[in-house]
């Protein structure tokens, strides 16, 4: 007998998908190390095929008709900028106005799923209500197959042992490095979820074990493994043997949380950059030179903050990213609002001749404007790190005051101080400085005990950090 059931080994030709994505040790050695003509003519190939499939989409459908455009305008990717970009807060008001998925997701779920399965996924909430986002079978593939590459250049082989500390859920983050682990790397994946599902020192206990050789997590939990390895089980997180840990720095410009880190673990600790809406979309490889761009499956543009027009190289701007290949839903010209630059456009050390950006710079729609000077709290990451006393963590605080009929805003900057400090005389003065350089205003420096920010800052939780809280109107 044959099944009616929309089976999901069905449901894709998996031979097909490999000749056109290549599988990661493939890739690593043909698209990785395409020529610049070779890239661009593949981007202009897929990007060609999913304008054509946008223009079905009626979210895109009605944008592009309200920017006066029509079918036929946009004909290469030249022709991108005559497209409008959008925001996550454009999506949510299209899930506000036909809940739950909106018309981006651009498919009818209950006709869909007769046929085709499907799986939702959604951000993570930090910056808003979390926004659903469906994704049929050829884009949860690719969100295992880019993650998989970028562990693939960093190192990760067959026989390797991945814990991951953080929960399969409606966030993506552990989902794509269990796929890649599972589906495409022959990498045993060690499921233990966050600290809220195994406790650290359960956590430690099972990467002792188990072998865990790879931990792909943010840095503000591996740094509370190294803790609480210490304080709990009298051993160094160095005994682990970890091969590498593939993580997201933020702007670490100078080095000092990478060093950290790599110092704790005894590894080499790769960036990576990435977003629920494009998956792991620029990664670090050991040459530690830029995050390469995955320039075949991902387009990206750095836009002026203000205007809106592409910036100059090596200038900070918004990311804007299009997928060339994803249908449900189509990304195309989201604004990110992710800070960064262009460090590379040619050939690097590893022979590839992706585009190279720096670290994730913070968030645009973070930033403070503090007596006429934009802020953005991820800037204080170098002026924290740089000392020992400190534990590396940060929160900013925005107020609005009066004296004297004078309305004056002040940032405080509340740094968390490590119990074995001792002597702290000088610190404030010393991190009042280093931040006034970073972030271009003198700012008010409160020292406060280790620990007394993990819930206001989410340290040490599932899900990334938060650096900023404004109060300039919570009376008004």
């Amino acid at each position: 007998m044959h099944s009616n059931l929309p089976l999901y080994r069905r449901a894709i030709d998996f031979d097909a998908f490999d000749n056109e994505f290549a599988p990661p040790d493939i890739f690593a050695e043909t698209t990785f190390k395409a020529s610049g003509d070779e890239i661009r003519a593949l981007q202009e190939q897929r990007f060609q095929q999913i304008i054509k499939h946008a223009w079905t989409n009626e979210f895109y459908r009605k944008r592009w008709t309200a920017a006066g455009l029509e079918e036929g305008d946009v004909q290469s990717l030249d022709d991108i900028v005559k497209l409008p970009t959008y925001t996550t807060e454009d999506v949510k008001d299209d899930q506000a106005e036909n809940p739950p998925y909106g018309f981006i997701n651009g498919v009818d779920v209950g006709a869909e799923l007769k046929t085709n399965p499907l799986k939702v996924q959604t951000s993570s909430g930090t910056t808003g209500k979390p926004r659903p986002s469906l994704l049929g079978v050829l884009e949860w593939e690719l969100i295992g197959l880019q993650t998989a590459r970028s562990l693939y250049i960093q190192g990760a082989r067959p026989g390797d042992v991945m814990q991951i500390p953080a929960t399969n859920s409606l966030s993506q983050f552990a989902w794509v490095f269990y796929k890649a682990a599972h589906d495409y790397l022959g990498i045993l994946p060690i499921t233990t979820g966050s600290g809220v599902v195994t406790p650290s020192r359960k956590q430690l206990e099972i990467a002792f074990d188990y072998g865990s050789n790879i931990l792909p997590c943010f840095p503000e939990y591996l740094t509370s493994l190294a803790k609480t390895a210490r304080a709990e089980l009298g051993r160094d997180v160095k005994d682990l043997r970890v091969k590498f840990i593939p993580t997201f720095l933020g702007p670490d410009t100078e080095g000092a949380l990478r060093k950290e880190l790599e110092g704790l673990y005894g590894c080499d600790v790769f960036d990576n950059y990435g977003t629920n809406e494009i998956s792991i979309a620029a990664f670090e490889g050991p040459d530690k030179d830029g995050l390469y761009i995955m320039e075949d499956l991902v387009y990206l543009e750095i836009l002026d903050t203000e205007t809106g027009e592409l910036v100059a190289p090596g200038e900070t701007g918004n990311l804007v990213a299009t997928c060339l290949s994803r249908r449900i839903p189509p990304v195309i010209r989201l604004n990110l609002r992710d800070l960064s630059r262009v460090v590379s456009r040619g050939e690097s050390a590893l022979g590839s001749s992706f585009q190279r950006i720096d670290h994730f710079l913070g968030r645009s729609d973070d930033m403070v404007k503090i007596r006429g000077t934009n802020v953005y709290p991820m800037a204080c990451l170098n002026a924290v790190k740089s000392d020992p006393r400190t534990t590396g963590e940060w929160f900013c605080i925005a107020t609005r005051n009066q004296k004297d009929g004078v309305i004056r805003d002040d940032l405080t900057v509340q740094v968390e101080v490590v119990k074995s400090a001792g002597d702290v005389d000088g610190l404030e003065a010393t991190l009042s400085q280093k931040l006034k350089s970073d972030l271009g205003i003198g700012v008010i420096v409160e020292l406060v005990e280790e620990g007394s920010l993990a819930d206001v800052a989410n340290i040490g939780k599932e899900g990334k950090a938060k650096r900023l809280a404004d109060r300039r109107f919570e009376d008004s």
